[in-house]
């Protein structure tokens, strides 16, 4: 899977990752993100939605240091 393809996606679910302080709401928005990803257009199967939430996760965990 070529993730740089799913750049502006990762940018998106990071930025939205951000407005929440605490861990729950980040997992919120990444739970949802989720189902977004398994369905109609983009129909990920659910290895390549890991992979994207990775990304997003260490983005999150590297702005966070």
């Amino acid at each position: 899977m070529d993730m740089r393809k799913w750049e502006p996606t990762v940018d998106q679910i990071v930025a939205e990752s951000k407005q929440y302080k605490n861990e729950s709401g980040r997992h919120k928005v990444l739970v949802a993100w989720r189902a977004k990803l398994e369905k109609e257009p983009t129909l990920l199967k659910p290895f390549q939605v890991d992979e994207v939430v990775r990304a997003v996760r260490y983005r999150l965990d590297r702005a966070a240091e």
